[in-house]
């Protein structure tokens, strides 16, 4: 009876092995689409919020994390559709980040002044892990972390075992579905979850420049842009080019007052460090 009683408790212990293994399978061996609202303040001086979507594409250990809207304005443009860009709502959250799940580093990428620059960044590190609770029915973590000059707070679920999640967060033991700044400046929250068919491989560009000579490029620039040279092309196709010829003349003055109207219409970075410019 003792031995029976062994055998039962070994086959059950057994059982939940198996199926934990074939949960893991289940993510594990399909990709994903996760799609997050993303609620921010554009400026700094303002308490207004914007809202943008975007996608967390997993396939086969990798994931690049980028901006719907300006993946369907990419697209018309590419087929010279200007008409129909004007229906999209323009984005400000320009980037992509591209993860291989094996390594201990991310690519993050943007386009600054036609220069499409992709930059390495080291994983992020994360504190005080513990039990939180549940949220939207998911049974879920936090864990805090200090990234892009802000604290943040993230929760994350067993119940989705992979281990990424939106932004630059991922190596938790479990999907991130929300990454809310100290300052509330900043929420990334998972509102959709679909399996992928797919299987095509995601291309994962090389680093061209260090994310310190990037800072100093921008910076360079945003304090005196005309002092620069300046092409770049709107989402609608409308192209701006300009020389600085060493004079600092009427012209020099325009352009300086153009950019600046361009550059402050967003000044609230998610990572601090980084401008982003939205021409």
């Amino acid at each position: 009876m003792k031995n029976l009683m062994i055998n039962k408790n070994i086959l059950s212990k057994v059982g939940i092995i198996i199926f934990l293994l074939g949960s893991f399978s289940i993510y594990f061996g399909q990709n994903y689409q996760i799609i997050y609202e993303v609620r921010f303040k554009p400026l700094k001086q303002s308490d207004s919020f914007a809202k943008e979507y975007m996608s967390l594409k997993i396939i086969n250990g990798q994931s690049i994390f980028y901006n719907l809207n300006k993946e369907k304005i990419d697209s018309l443009v590419n087929e010279n559709n200007f008409k129909d860009v004007a229906f999209i709502t323009s984005s400000f959250l320009r980037f992509k980040i591209f993860k291989d799940l094996s390594k201990n580093h991310y690519i993050v990428g943007g386009n600054f002044n036609q220069f499409n620059y992709w930059y390495k960044e080291n994983n992020i590190k994360y504190y005080n892990i513990k039990k939180f609770g549940k949220y939207n029915d998911y049974i879920t973590h936090e864990a805090f972390a200090n990234f892009g000059k802000r604290e943040w707070k993230l929760l994350y679920t067993h119940d989705i075992p992979i281990n990424d999640g939106p932004y630059v967060f991922s190596g938790l033991p479990g999907l991130v579905i929300k990454a809310e700044s100290f300052d509330k400046d900043y929420c990334f929250e998972l509102i959709e979850i679909k399996k992928l068919n797919e299987q095509s491989e995601i291309t994962n560009s090389k680093e061209n420049i260090r994310k310190e000579k990037l800072i100093k490029d921008i910076n360079d620039f945003m304090n005196d842009p005309a002092a620069h040279h300046i092409k770049f092309k709107n989402d609608l196709g409308d192209s701006f080019n300009y020389e600085f010829k060493g004079v600092k003349d009427k012209n020099y003055e325009t352009t300086n007052e153009y950019l600046q109207k361009i550059i402050n219409q967003f000044n609230n970075y998610p990572d601090k460090d980084v401008p982003i410019i939205t021409f």
